[in-house]
């Protein structure tokens, strides 16, 4: 089959051997997988001996349409005992798409309890979205938000606008700060205006110095700074204004389980509730033997790329 690699040449779509299964993996033939900004970090490691993607939507073999969890927890840790497994201490090199084979590729092998069944009424050409915003919705849950506050996002890439999307239901009002015109205009069409004065919650989706100074800046007295950004590097806090007003600093990792369900199921709901979400954020779709072009566009954002799809 076809997967999506990364080798000393750069994205190459390779041939490799079908997944292997076990007794608690199915095989998903895959319908969308789209490509994270992490996706594109990985790039800089050079050539990897796993098949890229960690969003991603496929069927299953009795023709079920399906999201994934792409995290593999161990089971036996602390953090998986206590039902955070997307803390697992030891699932990092484990991740689809991160340190083993994802679903950049026509099929690919995944636990049976991953598997996030799809509304009827969300495509599954879209359902590749359900991980972002899934990450989005877990961060409202670390947000606390109990509705009505002003909320207002720095960074408008992909995650950037799944927490408009996300934290639209729930607040007052939606600011954001974005680099380009086109997500700002791609922020108004989800229910987001340009960011000014001061906000309860600020959500930080660029993982920059500069997002980070900005979010500072734009958080009222007291108010919280809450992390969806991959810091892929330290990143200073703006020592003295965050001080002066006594902010609180949270993180958001990934997604995980709550009383009433998962962030994962309740990303695919908000996605089938609000079709506007897919249709903003999916600026670009290539198929899969076109990876290379689709990520060359993908790094590309200041020429309006926001979330490029592919489609095996």
């Amino acid at each position: 089959m076809r997967a999506v690699r990364n080798t000393a040449e750069g994205i190459v779509v390779a041939q490799v051997d079908d997944p292997e299964l076990t007794a608690d993996s199915t095989s998903i033939t895959v319908r969308s997988s789209s490509i994270c900004g992490s996706d594109i970090h990985l790039l800089q490691f050079g050539a990897l001996p796993f098949t890229l993607g960690h969003e991603f939507a496929g069927l299953t073999a009795d023709g079920k349409a399906v999201a994934v969890d792409p995290n593999v927890p161990c089971g036996t840790c602390d953090q998986c005992d206590s039902g955070f497994g997307h803390r697992c201490r030891t699932a990092t090199h484990r991740i689809l798409g991160i340190g083993a084979d994802g679903g950049m590729a026509d099929s690919v092998a995944v636990r049976k309890s991953a598997l996030i069944e799809l509304p009827p009424t969300l495509r599954i050409e879209d359902a590749c979205l359900v991980e972002p915003l899934g990450v989005a919705t877990h961060g409202m849950r670390q947000a606390q938000l109990v509705g009505g506050e002003r909320v207002a996002v720095v960074g408008a890439g992909s995650i950037g606008l799944a927490a408009v999307a996300a934290a639209r239901p729930r607040a007052s009002e939606v600011g954001l700060a974005a680099r380009h015109r086109h997500q700002q205009i791609a922020g108004e069409r989800l229910g987001a205006h340009d960011a000014t004065g001061e906000y309860d919650v600020v959500i930080e989706c660029a993982g920059t110095t500069s997002a980070l100074e900005r979010a500072t800046e734009l958080c009222r007295p007291g108010g919280l700074v809450l992390f969806l950004s991959t810091l892929w590097d330290p990143v200073p806090i703006p020592g003295f204004t965050a001080m002066a007003k006594e902010l609180g600093f949270r993180w958001s990792f990934t997604y995980g389980k709550h009383e009433h369900g998962c962030d994962l199921q309740d990303a695919a709901q908000l996605l089938a509730n609000n079709s506007e979400i897919a249709t903003t954020l999916v600026t670009h779709r290539f198929p899969l033997a076109d990876a290379k072009e689709a990520f060359r566009v993908a790094n590309d954002r200041a020429a309006g790329a926001i979330k490029v799809v592919i489609e095996p």
